[in-house]
């Protein structure tokens, strides 16, 4: 089996030539071509490389020990046990998990998101106003959401114990763990603390209180400004400064074609 080297384009937490001598010198194949991408760094880096690798990945974390590091939630194990998982997939002792992603079009562009996908103020000081129109044809659910605050995130499951998962982690007071969770079948929609948030349905005008909810995986969100600003759509570039988005420009998001692969191991104790 070959492994391939996949770390941050521009701050790797650990540089690929380290890796890949560690895996050499473990006795494993380094391929330009591989089966298995070795994926180390943070939760970014592991949502960059879901949107553009079509192989199974393992992602690898690197906890740095300042107390606002990197924490490397979504990694399956830590990069000290970096040659006993490799062994444990020579040996076939693992499985490839399928997950959702998102199809997100914008500024006629598309991509597609493995974590999450979040329009946001930019250098913009105050509130934006925004609109958030879910449509589900299978269900016959129709909604739109107008919001003034901070921006909304999109997010997947296997992004849900991110960003998305705010409002929980505050009111139940605990920063670890998923408190978020919701199947796969599922998209989660955040609002980034809303000032001011109505919801129309039927042709009815109502106060909302649903900052978080989720949606059927089959439903299409259009999201667009409704009052110009400095405001950004951020996980959809390399970079993490996001993409100017204008009164004009429709974000479209829906279910992408595209399932991510990614590598679970039979041993959980190699997350340490």
């Amino acid at each position: 089996m070959k492994f391939g080297v996949f770390v941050h384009p521009d701050r790797p937490k650990v540089p690929q030539e380290e890796i890949t001598h560690k895996i050499e010198k473990a006795g494993f194949a380094f391929a330009e071509n591989p089966d298995v991408a070795i994926v180390v760094g943070g939760d970014g880096t592991f949502g960059y490389y879901g949107r553009i690798l079509q192989i199974p990945m393992l992602f690898v974390g690197v906890k740095e020990s300042t107390i606002l590091g990197s924490r490397a939630r979504l990694a399956e194990i830590s990069y000290n046990n970096l040659e006993k998982a490799l062994a444990d997939i020579e040996q076939e002792r693992y499985s490839i998990i399928k997950r959702k992603m998102l199809s997100v079009n914008f500024l006629d562009q598309s991509c597609d998101v493995l974590i999450d996908t979040y329009l946001e103020r930019g250098a913009f000081s105050g509130c934006i106003r925004y609109k958030v129109h879910v449509k589900d044809k299978d269900r016959g659910n129709e909604f739109c959401d107008y919001g003034i605050g901070n921006g909304v995130i999109v997010s997947t499951a296997f992004g849900s114990g991110g960003y998305f998962s705010y409002p929980d982690r505050i009111e139940h007071g605990r920063w670890d763990g998923n408190l978020a969770n919701f199947s796969d079948d599922r998209i989660g929609i955040c609002h980034i603390v809303p000032a001011y948030l109505m919801r129309k349905k039927n042709a009815v005008m109502s106060l909302s209180h649903k900052v978080a909810y989720t949606i059927p995986h089959s439903a299409q969100i259009d999201i667009e400004l409704v009052r110009n600003a400095d405001v950004r759509l951020y996980g959809v570039a390399v970079h993490s400064t996001g993409v100017p988005i204008s009164i004009n420009d429709k974000i479209t998001i829906s279910q992408s074609a595209k399932n991510a692969k990614i590598i679970k191991l039979k041993n959980q104790n190699y997350r340490k």
